[in-house]
């Protein structure tokens, strides 16, 4: 007689429901403080730098694990070399640092939901998003603490700029958070010595004397014909 099989919902891992996620960016930030001291942490190391219950802290840990922002390390946990140069750049150049964030999410099982929702439709209120994440979650049960993990992470969505919010109140995908924009004409000045390169959603200085070395003999020169097809 063939054994029975029983079917396995898998739930994926949500925000902790009772700590905002710009609360919870503030764990990260802890960990990657702790990080220059002492490498590995524990959620009671973080808890009294950020002035947050223990306990909360700890509740907490296993989404950003999950979106391999935070690395176990033997009983602890330490912050991932994004989070840890996300927490350089943020006081200094945002825009770069929630790249750096936003990057690291590409894989996440919200981040891909999302790109394929609004393939289906280009603009969603809030609650539509979450009935969608919802669904994509594997959570059986829709209840407040559900909606409030749900709602989580379409502001960490929002924070991160993979969505935009509009005035109406609905939101729409950020088609420039993309990976696969391509790659834009840069001009280059020849009183400077460095100039600066965007790459998708990578930024780069680069020596001009170099790059200008490196197109004229790897580039394809093109005629005024060519230029003019443009």
């Amino acid at each position: 007689m063939a054994k029975k099989e029983t079917a396995v919902e898998m739930k994926r891992e949500v925000p902790y429901q009772k700590i905002s996620v710009e609360r919870q960016i503030d764990i990260l930030k802890g960990f990657a403080t702790l990080y220059e001291k002492k490498k590995r942490a524990t959620y009671k190391d973080v808890a009294p730098l950020i002035n947050m219950n223990a306990t909360d802290v700890s509740a907490c840990l296993k989404f950003w694990k999950s979106v391999g922002l935070l690395e176990e390390d033997n009983s602890g946990y330490r912050a991932s070399n994004a989070v840890c140069d996300f927490v350089k750049k943020i006081d200094w150049n945002s825009e770069e640092a929630w790249l750096i964030f936003s990057r690291q999410l590409k894989d996440a099982w919200f981040v891909e939901h999302v790109g394929l929702a609004f393939k289906i439709k280009k603009s969603l209120s809030e609650e539509e998003l979450v009935n969608s994440l919802g669904s994509a979650s594997g959570m059986t049960k829709r209840d407040a603490a559900a909606v409030r993990s749900l709602r989580a992470i379409i502001k960490l969505l929002e924070l991160t700029k993979k969505i935009i919010k509009g005035e109406s109140g609905n939101y729409t995908l950020n088609l420039e958070s993309s990976t696969d924009q391509k790659i834009e004409p840069i001009e280059i000045p020849e009183d400077e010595d460095m100039i600066k390169a965007k790459i998708g959603e990578e930024t780069f200085a680069v020596s001009i004397k170099e790059l200008i070395e490196f197109v004229r003999k790897q580039g394809k020169r093109l005629s005024e014909k060519e230029i003019k097809l443009e």
